[in-house]
């Protein structure tokens, strides 16, 4: 798992290469450590390179999710693939966080 970190309109994107499973969602839990102990609180994570997801990378991301929103931020998702999508709504975390087709769409999102 590689991920690239960037601050678009005050909004960190992160763009996730790799599968959403357990070892590569500890990385990136670790990253968005940082960035909250930083109280950068408006995170955007792209999937666009994503082509697997593991239920155990999923809980690890609804933990994270559970943390931002408890200090006022949250998490939102970008460039989902449709089999990543269906895997989402079959694990029932689809209506946690909010999707977007597109980073420009995603990051307007957290200005409104």
């Amino acid at each position: 798992m590689v991920y690239h970190a960037r601050t678009k309109v005050g909004v960190d994107v992160l763009r996730f290469h790799g599968d959403l499973n357990a070892l590569s969602m500890i990385k990136m839990k670790d990253r968005m450590n940082r960035l909250l102990n930083k109280n950068h609180k408006r995170l955007l994570l792209d999937l666009k390179e994503t082509r697997h997801v593991e239920l155990a990378g999923v809980g690890i991301l609804v933990d994270r999710l559970r943390k931002v929103r408890e200090q006022k931020g949250d998490i939102k998702l970008c460039n989902l693939r449709p089999e990543i999508e269906r895997t989402f709504q079959i694990i029932g975390v689809n209506g946690l966080m909010e999707t977007f087709s597109s980073e420009e769409e995603a990051v307007r999102s957290f200005a409104s």
